[in-house]
Formats: structure tokens, sequence, C-alpha cells
């Protein structure tokens, strides 16, 4: 990797948004590092990492990565050298991200040594020229001279949560699930009892796994739907969003696709029924909504009562018969374009274990022309939706949201272990001091 040719110049974070579309490469310090992962059912992995950096010509500056190996080399409190990464631009959101000819390197490590040790011991081995030995003594000296709040804070939460570990017995002791309030979401991750919480966090990504089709480069990339957002119009964001499920405990009943998050079958009860049942309509698809705050981030899963929360109380009916309206009927969902085919082997699925599918509005055909004159006399629902997901997930300009979640300890963060159940605006009214 050293020995990669330079593919731009090396330039300050200042400049960046004059350099868009361009190789640069960039010497920075790394505030804060944020994997996002998810293993997919039939192999393999997305993987990206999202790395807040700065320099003495700009404090803060994102970086996406999309090599593993880079992503697990750019850790909190380093300096790093960035090669030939390109700068792009969605709307007026600059930031640079990794390459496939893209390499990274540690230049000055640990942050203790950078604070403590003098600029020339840390400068003088570097087997680079002038202008990249230049370069790291200025952000070596803005690092100690500014120091790094976000490197100190994640430390200190860090530590914090170690101390607060309770010990490990080698015996289970029966408990219901009691609800606590968590300060942080670091907290929250290091819960070793299974609960429910409440906690404060902002949104940074939707991450939808399409498993019912091949993954290649720029079909990860859709997966992330803030890159899908920033891009360009996405005709198909609802389509591939919105499925045939039971809309009690939101898993998805197409036997061929559907991102249901550790489950290897069709659902034969509905766990959220007193009769058992499922109620089959249109419904939001499983898919993970990740939460940032300055002390680290989690994913949550997000089924469809809890997408329905979170996007406004607008159900996932409205959205698809609207959009199917303005789309001419045209740009089914993957699961909805074939209604009779799933629904028909997920009743003889049901028929064979003695079982029935309760009616509803979705099973009954006739009942979708009156839907669809409903639809001209209301908003549009696709509309304020499509709004309402381009506002959470504008990175940034949010204030934090009130969540509560469910803890599962038995589950790993990809299937499930924070559970969303619903979500609020934060309201803080200041103390009236009497006199």
């Amino acid at each position: 990797m050293a020995g990669m040719g330079w593919y731009g110049p090396l330039i300050d974070l200042s400049t960046a948004s004059s350099h868009v579309g361009d190789y640069v490469q960039l010497l920075v310090f790394v505030h804060k590092s944020t994997p996002i992962q998810y293993k997919l059912p039939k192999g393999g992995a997305v993987i990206r990492t999202d790395v807040q950096v700065g320099d003495d010509t700009r404090p803060f500056f994102s970086v996406s990565l999309w090599q593993k190996q880079m992503g697990l080399m750019a850790i909190s409190g380093n300096i790093i050298l960035l090669q030939n990464v390109r700068i792009t631009r969605f709307k007026d959101f600059v930031e640079a991200r990794s390459v496939q000819c893209s390499s990274l390197l540690r230049l000055a490590h640990p942050y203790e040594s950078i604070i403590s040790k003098g600029v020339d011991d840390l400068v003088r081995d570097l087997q680079f020229g002038i202008p990249v030995k230049e370069k790291l003594r200025k952000v070596i000296e803005w690092v100690q001279r500014a120091g790094s709040t976000l490197h100190d804070i994640h430390l200190h939460s860090h530590q914090c949560a170690q101390q607060k570990r309770p010990p490990l017995k080698n015996w289970k002791v029966h408990e219901e699930r009691t609800s606590r309030d968590c300060l942080s979401l670091s907290e929250v991750s290091h819960l070793t009892n299974s609960c429910k919480v409440t906690f404060y966090a902002s949104v940074g990504e939707i991450f939808l796994p399409f498993t019912w089709r091949t993954h290649g480069e720029s079909e990860k990339e859709r997966m992330f739907i803030s890159q899908r957002l920033s891009k360009s119009r996405d005709e198909n964001l609802a389509a591939d969003l919105i499925c045939n499920g039971c809309q009690l405990c939101g898993s998805p009943l197409d036997t061929e696709s559907g991102s249901r998050f550790g489950q290897t079958a069709v659902p034969l009860y509905c766990k959220k029924s007193s009769n058992h049942l499922h109620v089959v309509n249109l419904i939001y698809r499983p898919f993970m909504l990740y939460v940032w705050d300055e002390t680290g981030y989690i994913s949550l899963l997000v089924k469809n009562k809890s997408a329905e929360v979170l996007f406004g109380n607008i159900t996932a009916q409205k959205v698809y018969f609207c959009y199917k309206q303005k789309h001419g009927g045209n740009p089914d969902p993957k699961s909805v374009r074939k209604d009779n085919h799933s629904d028909t082997d997920f009743a003889a699925h049901l028929k064979a274990s003695g079982k029935r599918v309760a009616d509803s509005p979705c099973a009954d055909k006739s009942v979708e022309p009156n839907k669809r004159q409903q639809c001209e006399q209301r908003p549009d629902f696709y509309l304020i939706w499509l709004i309402l997901v381009k506002m959470l997930l504008q990175q940034g300009k949010n204030s934090p949201l009130k969540f509560e979640a469910t803890v599962d300890v038995k589950l790993d963060g990809e299937n499930g272990r924070f559970e969303m159940q619903s979500v609020s605006i934060p309201c803080f009214r200041p103390q009236v001091s009497s006199v």
C-alpha cells in the first residue's frame, strides 16, 4: 500500500469543495469511526465505515470507507494518510469516499503519544517528502493545541460502562423485563440483561438488505437509503420498502423475498395476535435504523408498527396505493408484484396445518378499486412519506429523538438485539424559578 502512486494532490480539508470529482490525498486526525455492517443470509456482508476527521484548516469532515481493511485501520485518535480518495458532493454536502485504488496509512498513533511526544520526534522517522512532513507537523500541532473532545468522551464513556458492568454469574435468575433510562448509547450497548430502555439519539442511516436479488457494487450502495435519496430521484424506494406481510408482528409473508433478520422461514403463528392468526396486508419491510450520539452508535430493528410511528403514522397501504396511482400501476413492490401467487402459497401453507389467515383488505381484491378512489380524494401520502424520510436522514441537522426499544441479549446486533418500539420528539421545558 505504501508504494501505491498518487493520482492527485495532497490538499487541506478547507479546499475540498473545489476538488469535487477529483482524486486527492488527505492527511487528517480521526475523531470517530463508525462501522455499518450487515451479514447477508446467502453469504458475504455489506460494509461501510463512516469516519469523521479533521485537520488544521477544518475541524470536522466526513469520509466514507467501503473497504473492510481500511475501515479497521481508521482508529479514533490516530493521524492517518488517506491516499487516492475521491471528493464527492450530494447537494450541499461534501465528503470523501474510498474507491478501489484507495489506501490508508497510519502516520501517528496512539492518541496519548501524539499529545505527549514532541512534534520533531513524531515527524523525524516519516519516510515521505517535505510536503507530507510539513502537513503532518501542522496537524500534530493543531491536535496538541486543541485536543480531541470527541475522543476523550468516547474513552471516558467506555471506561465508565466497563466499571458499571455487573460481575458474571454461573446461574440464571428469573427476572421480569423492567424499563430503564439510559444516558448514552454506550450504556445501552453494554447492557447484559434483557429489558426495555429509553434513550436519546440522532438518526444516521436506514439500511434495507436486499435478500431477493444478486448484489453488485451498485446494488450494495442502494441498501443505504440516504445514498439513494441524495444522489438522484429514486422512483423505486417505496417498492423496495413495502411488501406483503402481517400488520401485527411485522413479518414478511413472501416465501421468496423479505428481510426477516434471523428467520429461516415464514412464521406459522403471529405472536402479537390473540388468536395467533396473521393479519395480512401491505406492510413496511423490516429494516435497520442506525442511530448515533457522541458515545457511539447502535442498530435498531424496525418492524411495521414501529415504522408507522417513525414515518408520522402513515401506513404502508396509504403510501403504496398513492405511489401506485402516481406511477400508473407499473412499479409494484417486489413482493406485491406476485400478490396472487404469494398469498395463495401462504394460505396453502397454513391450510396444511389446519390454520387460516385472518381476512384483510389486501386479501380481498374487490376492495382495491375503492381504496384507489379514496386515494384520489386524500393527500398524496407517498409524497408526504418521501419528504419525511428525507428529513429524517438529514445527518447532523436534526435534534436527537427519544427512542424506546427492547433489548434481547440472546440475539446479536444484526438479528434484532435492539428492537425499536416507539419514537417521539422530546420536549425540554425551561425551568422557571419562583421569586
